[in-house]
């Protein structure tokens, strides 16, 4: 008798509301990182192009969209995992962090590529 007590399946944990806002709290430190490093290439990436005579070749556009993409892309996890359980919406968020960040090197690469081609070379 008592093995198959042993056996038996326990019942699943239940899962506390606050559980999930943890998560996002703790994902939503690696989104703010990626948000300060889009604000520093913002504030000084235009004054390296300017003291390199390129200040007119300036990616605004991908500056401003480095800024704004790891907000978006963490509202939008949050909003894809909304209803799911708690590893799912953490797998969410993490893809979407990853995202974040893998676009934020591409971005980077991209820049320097523009000065590269701006430069001449």
């Amino acid at each position: 008798m008592p093995d198959e007590q042993v056996h038996q399946a326990r019942p699943p944990r239940e899962e506390r509301p606050g559980d999930s806002w943890i998560v996002a709290l703790l994902l939503a430190l690696g989104f703010g990182y990626d948000t300060v490093e889009a604000v520093a290439n913002l504030q000084q990436l235009p004054l390296l192009y300017l003291g390199s005579g390129i200040e007119g070749s300036t990616p605004w556009w991908l500056l401003i969209a480095g800024v704004a993409l790891p907000a978006v892309l963490f509202f939008a996890a949050l909003w894809i995992g909304r209803g799911m359980r708690l590893v799912p919406k953490a797998g969410v968020l993490l893809v979407a962090l990853a995202v974040s960040a893998q676009l934020s090197l591409l971005a980077e690469q991209l820049a320097r590529q523009i000065a590269v081609t701006a430069l001449g070379g």
